[in-house]
């Protein structure tokens, strides 16, 4: 009996040690995951050292302080913030769907970087002395696609061509299932892959002013999906916060802000 009780202990001990051996070995992981619904945990000591098993390099990539990170060809990278603008700066990436891409057209993903990672992005707008222009993009027919805030990740797993619709945002990228982004004067309607957005007296915005939306100083702006055939380009306005833990800081404007998209080489067979 007592032999019978002793193995019981070992077994339980090996279990325990196991189970204590997995926890540590997935510490990292639980953290990274556990920070995409909680934006204020900090995993770089939990992490330091400990070999992750996630496969998305985002995720479990940091940079320096001034640098940020950014995704070229499925390799995550390190790169300074530099460009002529005070505030902020213009990027674009181009998404890849593998063989499913579009013929003839390009997605882009369209973001401003801060340069203070104090600071914030409430809003993009055109006004009568800076018009807002977003070049001419495909859009989804019927009801599957979004003017703002992005898609759904359910419409797209079941409409997937709904990820090739273009639309704008202030880094909310999966439908703004909580209404934080909000648009005023501009009419959508005449958007569409032959016709220019113009905005001469409207704007994309937060709801909350002072929300820092982005863990990074990324901030997506827009997903756009554009003709090869041509030359693009885009021109926005921005407001933002100098710093969201003091508002007497009050806050910076960036205007004609720039992005060119040129025209791809087209290949005859």
């Amino acid at each position: 009996m007592n032999i019978y009780k002793i193995l019981l202990s070992v077994f339980y001990l090996f279990d325990l040690t196991k189970i204590n051996s997995q926890t540590y070995t997935n510490t990292c992981d639980t953290c990274i995951n556990n920070k995409r619904f909680q934006k204020n945990i900090d995993c770089t000591t939990i992490c330091q050292g400990q070999v992750t098993h996630l496969t998305e390099c985002l995720e479990y990539t940091r940079c320096l302080y001034d640098y940020d990170l950014h995704k070229v060809h499925n390799i995550c990278i390190c790169q300074k913030v530099q460009c002529d603008y005070e505030y902020v700066c213009p990027h674009s990436e181009i998404i890849h769907y593998g063989d499913n891409n579009i013929n003839g057209y390009t997605v882009y993903e369209v973001s401003l970087e801060l340069k203070n990672p104090r600071s914030n992005i409430y809003a993009i707008y055109g006004n009568e002395e800076n018009n807002m222009i977003i070049p001419a993009a495909y859009q989804l027919n019927e009801h599957l696609g979004a003017n703002i805030g992005g898609i759904n990740p359910l419409i797209i797993h079941y409409a997937p061509d709904s990820k090739y619709d273009s639309w704008l945002t202030i880094e909310l990228t999966d439908g703004d299932p909580i209404g934080q982004v909000d648009a005023i004067g501009i009419d959508f309607d005449t958007w569409d892959d032959t016709h220019d957005l113009v905005v001469n007296n409207g704007a994309i915005f937060l709801d909350d002013p002072l929300s820092q939306l982005s863990d990074t100083k990324k901030y997506i702006i827009g997903h756009l999906t554009l003709k090869d055939s041509e030359d693009h380009r885009m021109i926005v306005n921005v407001n933002g916060r100098i710093n969201v833990n003091n508002e007497n800081e009050g806050i910076f404007r960036q205007t004609n802000i720039i992005f060119n998209f040129p025209k791809k080489e087209i290949i005859s067979q």
